[in-house]
């Protein structure tokens, strides 16, 4: 197996003996976290010597790590000088330590630095880590940036080749990001971790499902889209292009929820809506696109784009994420809370969930007086999403919030109606981490006082502060409910017992989590790092994750992933600056729409989209992602598959149905002709996987192909006729 070192983000808490073994890596302890240093903290100018193994520290103090000040968890305790207000900018580390033997070939050599705020490191004098730091520094340079997370370590995998059988020799500059910090922090491990491959479970799905890939390889984002190789895009939308009445002027920017609503069902027609999470009126919004599958090229086109006229309830703010829901109409969260009533109705303006009809781009009016209204019973937090359940009544929604970052369910007292329900808030039976049951507890919501303060009801009663709940979905296979929380970047589950929950965990993430990625290159390991926002589940359990923070990178996670045996999957990285966000699929689960919000405008690589274009990530943009089979140029022709198309000298053929199908495929044919005809199946690969031998009559002939013990996938079936062959393809499911 191929294997490739890779630079890692953030990362674990430590806290290991010599030899630790897990799921997913054996690992080597070389040199401790708590290890002694020697340290300079003078706020003297070292130069350059200080980094040789030579060099002569013997006059420089001593400690165990961590070394450190201002956060009262240090073992060692080190000088920022005299004066607190301007604090020494480098403090200088050295440490040594014996190895008796080099790496294996199958070993990775990873440290895990903790800096606050930036380090440089090196190793036998030469440099190997330069982490929140500028690309050249002196000792009075500052560190990039403030460091917001100083008690995780951060992974850097290095070459083999900066060890040395012997003595080697570690020296470390850690920068203040300015002279008034209040702390400081620096502890360093070195390991030697064998990792092993990742589990995998999706053998037994379509081999055309958007979830079948091999993950790409991670790295800090670069200036265009990776995706898996098997898989496609399709520019849709960017800032700045027109609205369809040029009286609307251009399309906003800051694009979040992409929401896609089929039209009866259709997976090929429907609306799009794409969340503008800018200020208030009139910046923020909602574009609405009607959006159509052309079968000759195999691309999307948009039809029509207009804004959503806000106006009747006195504006939007900051529209974040949203749901589709299941009578297909859209939800779209507010996540400002500015104060203000201009019409003098009870409730405040902005800080609400707001249900837009797509065909109309209206907002509903579920009082039937002439003026549109917010859902006013689902109460005014800094909304992010919200998803509802099947019964079209209950409502699961999370809080954007340090403070009142909880969990709430609202349930409509009429299925399909948002307009009135009762409001509950999570509370567990004790503290995050250990407690797995708790209770719904009721909030009112019956005035525009109640609705304007359920933040404040809920605080009272003690409900379960998540920290930032960016997300909530529900999963399409074990029924429970998945929600983020951004600030410790987990992903926790609990299953809804109606007056109850129970069973709640972290399903996956923390900051702190290395997983091993299995690439076409072998398997690396990438830091789950901080930042995770939205979720998306396919109709096969895939849970798939969107990074707002870290590398902003959009993982999967398969449903048979635990804590214990990972399973995850990388499926993009996204272009430099862009934090991706807002996907929904397709009912058939082969369209993926998701946007990339704010990316970096000197992005300049240019992409041959599945239209053929080029185009740019360096403005706000929707696209389309989904397997080749089924977008762009390599797309199958499945209109061939039922139609007429097919014809030789003396047959052809009329009808092949159901296509796709589950089991079994009636082919219909005329034949000029009775002759002996055999018919071949073959699978991706070229293998001939069923055959038969018929007798073909003048006429109209009818018979069924039997694909029950076949796996999904595409089939090309070739129908071989007095020498001639009729071809046309079959899609498993």
């Amino acid at each position: 197996m191929k294997r490739k070192f890779t630079l890692l983000g953030c990362a674990a808490l430590l806290g290991l003996g010599m030899m630790e073994a897990n799921a997913q890596q054996l690992t080597t302890v070389l040199f401790p976290a708590q290890s002694s240093w020697k340290y300079l903290d003078n706020g003297t100018d070292q130069g350059t010597a200080w980094t040789a193994a030579s060099f002569a520290d013997a006059a420089w103090a001593s400690g165990n790590a961590e070394l450190g000040y201002g956060d009262g968890d240090e073992a060692t305790i080190v000088s920022f000088g005299p004066n607190s207000a301007t604090k020494y900018t480098t403090t200088y580390f050295r440490a040594q330590f014996n190895l008796a033997a080099l790496p294996t070939a199958n070993q990775d050599v990873v440290i895990k630095l903790r800096r606050d705020d930036g380090a440089v490191v090196f190793l036998n004098g030469q440099e190997i880590i330069r982490d929140n730091m500028p690309a050249t520094s002196t000792y009075t340079t500052f560190a990039s940036s403030n460091t917001a997370t100083e008690n995780d370590f951060r992974i850097h995998v290095i070459p083999a080749s900066a060890l040395q059988v012997g003595t080697n020799t570690f020296a470390v500059e850690v920068h203040q990001c300015d002279l008034s910090s209040s702390d400081l922090s620096f502890a360093l491990q070195l390991e030697l971790v064998e990792p092993v491959p990742p589990v995998v479970c999706d053998q037994n799905l379509d081999s055309l499902h958007i979830s079948r890939f091999v993950s790409v390889m991670p790295s800090t984002q670069p200036d265009s889209l990776r995706i898996p190789a098997t898989h496609t895009f399709q520019m849709l939308l960017q800032e700045g292009d027109a609205y369809t009445n040029a009286a609307d002027g251009v399309t906003k920017g800051l694009f979040d929820f992409t929401g896609y609503v089929p039209i009866n069902n259709s997976s090929r027609k429907g609306y799009l809506s794409i969340n503008h999470e800018l200020g208030s009126w009139p910046t923020a919004g909602v574009s609405m696109l009607n959006i159509n599958f052309n079968d000759t090229t195999d691309t999307w086109v948009i039809t029509n784009n207009a804004p959503v006229d806000f106006g009747g309830i006195g504006g939007t703010g900051r529209n974040c994420s949203g749901t589709v829901t299941p009578w297909n109409t859209i939800i779209t969260s507010e996540e400002t809370l500015p104060t203000a009533d201009v019409n003098n109705d009870g409730y405040q303006d902005i800080g609400w969930m707001v249900e837009i009809d797509p065909a109309t781009h209206t907002i509903k009016d579920y009082d039937n007086d002439g003026t549109p209204d917010k859902i006013w019973g689902m109460g005014r937090m800094s909304h992010e999403n919200c998803v509802v359940a099947p019964d079209k009544k209950t409502v699961y929604e999370g809080a954007d919030e340090s403070s009142y970052g909880y969990i709430w369910k609202y349930v409509a007292h009429t299925a399909g109606d948002m307009s009135s329900g009762d409001l509950f808030v999570l509370k567990l039976d004790g503290p995050i981490g250990s407690a797995t049951t708790g209770d719904w507890i009721g909030i009112p919501n019956y005035t525009p006082e109640d609705c304007n303060n359920v933040r404040t009801y809920a605080s009272a009663v003690g409900a379960t502060n998540f920290n930032s709940v960016e997300d909530v979905e529900i999963s399409p296979l074990d029924h429970k409910i998945y929600f983020t929380s951004k600030a410790t970047s987990r992903v926790y589950r609990f299953a809804d017992n109606g007056s109850t929950v129970s069973h709640t965990e972290v399903f996956v993430g923390n900051s702190a989590t290395i997983y091993n990625i299995e690439t076409a290159d072998g398997i690396v390991q990438e830091q789950w790092d901080g930042g995770v926002d939205n979720l998306t589940f396919d109709n096969e359990g895939n849970l798939y994750v969107i990074q707002d923070g870290g590398r902003n990178h959009i993982w999967m996670v398969p449903p048979c992933h635990t804590q214990t045996n990972p399973a995850v999957k990388l499926f993009a990285v996204t272009p430099a600056g862009c934090e991706p966000t807002g996907m929904t699929l397709s009912p058939d689960n082969r369209y993926m729409f998701v946007s990339m919000q704010h990316p970096d405008a000197t992005n300049a690589t240019e992409m041959r989209d599945a239209t053929g274009a080029l185009v740019k990530f360096n403005k706000e943009s929707a696209i389309v992602i989904a397997r080749k089979e089924f977008l762009g140029p390599d797309a199958i022709q499945e209109e061939d598959t039922t139609t007429s198309v097919k014809v030789i000298d003396h047959a052809s053929l009329t009808s092949l149905y159901p296509n796709p199908t589950t089991q079994k495929v009636t082919v219909v044919m005329n034949s000029k002709i009775t002759a002996a005809a055999t018919i071949e199946l073959y699978n991706v690969t070229g293998a001939v996987v069923l055959k038969q031998d018929r007798k073909i009559t003048s006429g109209k002939n009818e018979f069924e192909i039997d694909m029950q013990q076949l796996p999904a996938g595409v089939y090309t079936t070739a129908i071989h006729i007095n020498g001639q062959t009729l071809h046309t393809k079959i899609i498993k499911q």
